[in-house]
């Protein structure tokens, strides 16, 4: 507050001791008869005054400017104040309007958990209900028939009123056979309530059959794991698809076979060649999915069908459950398109350093195949193989080259989600192709 009125105080004088001494100029100028510009005098009179009072604005103005950094900001960045200030608005609508969304959603969860539990809650309440029931139905069942047999000795003992005795019979009967039908309804579900903990209990003896297996390290085939895989291309009968399945599982059963005596080994079960099973073990999948699967097959698109297996398996089992994987069959990489690439130095690395690189493209090539869909082979899970002779004389080929190259993975030809992925290597330096693999 004080820094204002000196402010004010100071301008007030410093205006009239400017506009002081541009009266006694003019008048001296007046006084004088001078002339500027070859003005007449009383113009160049007028002409000083004016010139005084511009500078007593500009010296104003310029003692405000300088005292105040408020005026400062307000004349010259006013406009980027108020752009900044619409900005922080927007972030806050914006930070408003996600923490609103987060609310609603948090609110939709909570109202979904609720329910869940009280759907639990409801099951719970019904099943201790049935329980209840089912033990007053025995329970009036016993009396129902301590009744009958006490009215049989009735009728024995008082032959005289046998019509209502009999009628008396007939009413007991009556209430037994409705108390048998109730504990006989009772009874049903008590059974489907066991036969669903003795299915529970098969599949816990099951996992700990497997758990064991593999602790002891005999498990020939593996949970999950891929015993066949066909490419079914456009067909439109269900006789033939059923057909193509057929013979995909005749080759899971096959296999399954090998690896129960490979030992679990899949490299020796990669072609016909492979020690074959005479007694294979049988496969064994539902009748539902084995009929879903004919009818997806038989719609006229390209698949591929994989068959894995439901759980782990030893040596020597007769059976294995297996479930299968149906794929279209699309388009992954068109011919020439490049599936990853890696920078080279030829001037600053040796072989060893080369052969490392290219095994990294390699690596890099088959991860980049796998995100885009394409199924790696059933027994040696890898998506594709690179012949060994053509690496090294691309190896000795790169190293007669110089500079900067970029060696590139390429699709020798279109490649589908049944795969291989078949590449080629090709480096390229300043845009071109200089060196190309067999």
């Amino acid at each position: 507050m004080v820094a204002g009125y000196t402010l004010v105080l100071v301008i007030l004088v410093l205006g009239g001791l400017i506009a002081t001494l541009g009266d006694r100029i003019g008048t001296r100028v007046g006084k004088a008869r001078l002339s500027l510009f070859k003005l007449r005098p009383r113009t160049t009179a007028v002409l000083v005054t004016i010139a005084t009072g511009g500078v007593i604005s500009a010296t104003t103005l310029g003692v405000l400017l300088a005292a105040d950094q408020q005026l400062r900001d307000g004349l010259f960045r006013l406009h980027q104040i108020q752009d900044d200030l619409k900005q922080v608005e927007q972030q806050k609508n914006e930070a408003q309007t996600e923490l609103s969304t987060a609310r609603t959603q948090l609110e939709r969860t909570q109202t979904q958990l609720q329910g869940a539990d009280r759907n639990v809650k409801a099951i719970e309440t019904k099943l201790a209900q049935i329980n209840r029931n089912y033990q007053n139905a025995l329970a009036k069942l016993a009396t129902a028939e301590q009744e009958s047999r006490t009215l049989e000795a009735q009728i024995n003992d008082l032959k005289g009123d046998r019509g209502q005795l009999q009628a008396q019979l007939q009413q007991a009967q009556t209430q037994v056979a409705q108390v048998r039908a109730q504990a006989e309804r009772l009874r049903k579900e008590g059974q489907q309530l066991q036969t669903g903990i003795a299915q529970l209990e098969q599949v816990r003896g099951r996992l700990e059959q497997e758990i064991g297996q593999l602790r002891q390290g005999n498990v020939a085939i593996r949970r999950e794991q891929v015993l066949a895989t066909a490419t079914v291309r456009a067909i439109n009968s269900t006789d033939l698809a059923r057909q193509a399945v057929e013979q995909t599982l005749q080759e899971a059963s096959r296999v399954a076979g090998c690896l129960g005596q490979s030992k679990g080994q899949p490299e020796l079960c990669v072609n016909q060649s492979s020690p074959t099973n005479p007694n294979p073990p049988r496969v064994r999948i539902s009748s539902t999915e084995l009929n879903n699967l004919v009818n997806t097959l038989s719609n006229g698109r390209d698949y591929v069908v994989r068959v894995l297996a439901s759980a782990n398996y030893s040596s020597g089992e007769p059976e294995v459950g297996v479930f299968t994987d149906v794929t279209p069959n699309r388009l992954i990489f068109p011919t020439g398109a490049v599936v990853a690439q890696i920078p080279l130095d030829l001037g600053s690395v040796d072989e060893p350093t080369i052969l490392s690189q290219l095994d990294r493209l390699f690596l890099a090539s088959n991860v980049r195949a796998r995100q885009s869909g394409i199924l790696a082979d059933p027994l040696t899970n890898k998506v594709g193989s690179f012949s060994q002779v053509t690496l090294v004389q691309f190896v000795e080929q790169l190293q007669n080259l110089k500079g900067a190259v970029q060696v590139q993975s390429i699709a020798r030809r279109p490649i589908y989600t049944a795969g291989p992925l078949e590449i080629q290597l090709v480096a390229v330096q300043n845009g071109e192709i200089v060196l190309r693999s067999s």
